[in-house]
């Protein structure tokens, strides 16, 4: 049972290795991020039986052919963001400390609460940290009265309590649609399932016109909140759908743990 999950495992990775190997192109296109995602999906399961070094040489060389491919692809991945915005931050914005700390250490991080008091709690809270109060800016303001400025954030954060009823929720995000850049991204908070009795929904189907729902993660363990990753639909469509790898340069965003880390925030 064991040899035939792993021929399996294998003859998977080996199908999308050739079908990978004959695009014309990395670059991003609908192709190449349906067949890399399709390859992480397969790798990304823990599977024990599985010892690359007892591998035939033909599948050893695909394994280093392969390897050599993703790291092809990870030059074609987005610039770290230079402005990411996170409306809802609260006096404790650890998902920007953690963010500015751990993942993009030359971002500027702009975070909006209307509570002057939280505000000036999370300031202190980061003002012992030279480089970190250096980039952290902090706007005591509804974001509902923000326009200007809103359209240099690459990403933009919005907090789960950032409008706890449906239609207060939509407000915000159409607001956000209407100054956001084309092409910048946003990540809202939701929950799923019982998790509703906690904290506000988001419908990516109906509460996210103008953008075009790249991801939605759903926990499974003691974490509360969902995450959904959305794109700012272009003014002038194109052909091409980008490889969903915005936040960092090893293609954390949609499969990796960063996602876990965000989720965990809020319930801290």
């Amino acid at each position: 049972m064991v040899c035939q999950e792993q021929e399996a495992l294998v003859n998977k990775v080996l199908d999308l290795y050739h079908k990978i190997s004959s695009l014309d192109t990395l670059k991003p296109s609908q192709d190449v991020d349906t067949l890399f995602t399709q390859l992480v999906r397969t790798c990304i399961p823990h599977t024990p039986f599985i010892d690359i070094t007892k591998l035939s040489t033909t599948v050893q060389e695909a394994r280093s052919n392969l390897i050599r491919l993703c790291n092809i692809l990870s030059q074609h991945c987005q610039a770290v963001p230079t402005k990411i915005a996170f409306v809802g931050s609260g006096p404790l914005p650890l998902t920007s400390i953690v963010l500015a700390t751990n993942h993009f250490p030359s971002t500027t991080f702009h975070n909006y609460d209307i509570d002057a008091l939280a505000n000036s709690m999370a300031k202190a809270l980061v003002s012992s940290d030279h480089d970190l109060s250096k980039r952290m800016v902090f706007h005591t303001s509804d974001i509902l009265d923000v326009s200007h400025g809103l359209n240099e954030f690459n990403v933009v954060f919005l907090a789960a309590l950032v409008g706890m009823k449906n239609e207060e929720k939509k407000k915000v995000i159409d607001h956000l649609g209407k100054y956001m850049a084309p092409g910048a991204f946003l990540m809202v908070r939701s929950a799923y399932s019982a998790r509703a009795f906690l904290y506000p929904v988001v419908n990516p189907s109906f509460d996210l016109k103008g953008f075009e729902v790249l991801s939605v993660f759903h926990p499974t363990d003691e974490v509360i909140n969902s995450v959904v990753i959305a794109r700012k639909c272009p003014i002038i469509s194109t052909s091409s759908k980008e490889v969903q790898s915005l936040f960092n340069n090893n293609n954390l965003l949609i499969n990796g743990n960063m996602i876990e880390e965000l989720v965990t925030e809020e319930q801290l």
